[in-house]
């Protein structure tokens, strides 16, 4: 027998509406975090069913694979209706945010990407009606800020007896890698660059090293995992290409600008994952259950709140009085994380936790081919070319 539901529809949309309101009094804003907390858990039980969907198939095609689950944070949902309505995207409801819940796989290459999505393909709970509820391909169409991934949409029933949608991502190792460091800029230049709303600077940097990207995993020698022979074939590929060469140069001398504090862009990130790592080994060896975690983004410090599994709806219930904070405050930022997921905190919850080595590596890369180019186009007096 199904629940009883303790809000309506309208009750949900009208929350989302509030969301975005600035001068919400105290009642007004502690109703709207209640519907939206029960909006949220309402999403649960389908993103269990979906999690165990998939671990019948991922690591049989690629046991280096991860698994990461979540239920969309109460700022990035705001972030998500706010970008709506600056759009003017009016069916933009809170019913209709279709990635409340959602699962991402990373894998190690586009191949096995593409063998998992096949798979994936054929299960009922991607149709509706016969067609596909949703399907976006951003590998073969990106996003226009370089973001490459496959989205699904599925459909499962929740304890209310309501099908509730759950996203599904299928990413490469180096397509995450980009993704969760764009995140981080988000996270401490509290931009919304994974919106397209942000500084233009910044959206031309990650669209250019994407791109590179593109170019270094669709190598014969990346699935091979032949580095010396990866990067001879991407330097030569590069080199002769006036448009790869100048993005390689701009991705370069971005890098390399200052802040009014004198740290370069590069030194500010490579800071950032620091920060986020210190974080990560402070609850590596957490036990079962769930961490409320509050980073002050100003400051550097990190506060950490353990519950057991049974304290998961307290805790839920504290994660959504912290937000209220954040609505106030943005150098704080919250998240309650999951310690029993697949491969720890570190896996689960890549977004805030993902070690972004394997971007870093690859950008420098980008600039030994930016500074073989310009040596080459001093050599070849071909000025064009120089940012």
């Amino acid at each position: 027998m199904s629940k009883e539901k303790p809000y309506s529809s309208a009750e949900i949309k009208r929350a989302g509406i509030a969301l975005l309101e600035t001068d919400l009094d105290t009642s007004k804003l502690d109703h709207t975090l209640n519907v939206l907390t029960y909006w949220r858990n309402a999403h649960v039980q389908p993103l269990k069913q979906a999690e165990q969907l998939l671990l019948k198939y991922i690591f049989k095609i690629d046991k280096n694979a991860f698994l990461a689950k979540r239920l969309k944070r109460f700022d990035s949902i705001r972030k998500k209706l706010n970008y709506a309505k600056k759009k003017n995207l009016q069916i933009m409801q809170l019913t209709n945010v279709q990635d409340i819940g959602g699962l991402r796989v990373v894998v190690t290459d586009l191949r096995k990407l593409k063998n998992i999505q096949k798979v994936l393909m054929n299960e009922l709970c991607f149709y509706e009606n016969d067609k596909l509820i949703k399907y976006d391909n951003y590998i073969e169409k990106p996003k226009p800020n370089g973001y490459r991934s496959i989205h699904l949409i599925s459909k499962f029933i929740n304890e209310y007896g309501d099908k509730r949608k759950v996203e599904i991502q299928l990413r490469t190792r180096l397509q995450h890698s980009w993704a969760t460091s764009l995140e981080i800029i988000d996270l401490f230049t509290q931009q919304n660059l994974k919106s397209d709303d942000g500084e233009q600077n910044f959206l031309n940097f990650f669209r250019d090293v994407a791109n590179q990207l593109s170019i270094i995993e669709g190598s014969e020698y990346f699935i091979k995992n032949d580095s010396e022979q990866l990067t001879k074939q991407y330097l030569e590929q590069v080199l002769k290409n006036k448009i790869l060469t100048r993005e390689c140069i701009q991705i370069r001398d971005f890098l390399g600008k200052s802040d009014a504090f004198g740290k370069t862009i590069e030194k500010n990130f490579i800071d950032y994952r620091s920060l986020l790592e210190s974080v990560e080994s402070s609850i590596t060896n957490t036990k079962k259950g769930y961490v409320l975690l509050r980073l002050n983004t100003m400051k550097g410090s990190v506060d950490l709140e353990f519950f057991k599994p049974e304290e998961y709806l307290q805790a839920t219930q504290r994660y959504a009085n912290y937000e209220k904070l954040l609505l106030e405050n943005r150098n704080w930022v919250i998240a309650l994380v999951s310690t029993n997921a697949l491969g720890g905190i570190k896996e689960a919850y890549p977004n805030y936790f993902a070690d972004s080595q394997l971007f870093l590596k690859y950008l420098g890369l980008i600039k030994i081919a930016a500074n073989l180019a310009e040596v080459g186009l001093h050599a070849s007096k071909t000025s064009e070319l120089v940012v």
